[in-house]
């Protein structure tokens, strides 16, 4: 990849990642890591397959994102990102916002909330998803399914339970 792809690789993907980032770290390590995950995409740039470059990407910020909470520890500044954003909120936090969906989705496995939020927040398809969680395609496909269908029966259960009727 030449500096001008990369040039051009950086223009046409630092938005995605950048909210990417920012739905998941406060703001000003949104930035850090963003930063360096273009550093890190420069020195590998010659292993970035061609035409998945944005799944790449949010593979490898993943990874920045975990590093950066290991060490931190920072669940409890989470918590607080998420109740009191500094800027307008996230569909992600707007969602969390409705009491049964925000009771459904904290039941949720750390990897079918993640499979969901990359599908329905970040639009990436099935093939996307396998390889910026790398695993399969189909494996992508099989988890999304279960994960949403798993979503969908914790909502109905919250629902029922605010609404004080049980099946």
């Amino acid at each position: 990849m030449t500096p001008e792809q990369f040039n051009a690789l950086f223009r046409a993907h630092m938005p995605e990642v950048s909210r990417f980032l920012a739905r998941r770290v406060e703001l000003e390590v949104a930035e850090e890591l963003a930063a360096e995950l273009f550093s890190i995409a420069w020195g590998k740039r010659g292993s970035i397959p061609q035409g998945y470059e944005l799944p790449w990407l949010y593979k490898t910020a993943r990874y920045l994102i975990a590093n950066h909470r290991k060490k931190v520890n920072n669940r409890a500044r989470i918590e607080l990102l998420m109740a009191r954003p500094e800027a307008a909120p996230s569909a992600e936090s707007i969602a969390l916002a409705d009491t049964g969906l925000s009771s459904a989705w904290e039941k949720l496995q750390v990897l079918e909330r993640e499979l969901i939020s990359l599908w329905a927040y970040e639009g990436l398809s099935n093939k996307e998803i396998g390889l910026a969680l790398e695993i399969s395609e189909n494996a992508a496909a099989i988890r999304l399914t279960r994960a949403k269908q798993k979503l969908k029966t914790l909502l109905a259960t919250e629902n029922n339970e605010l609404d004080g009727t049980v099946d």
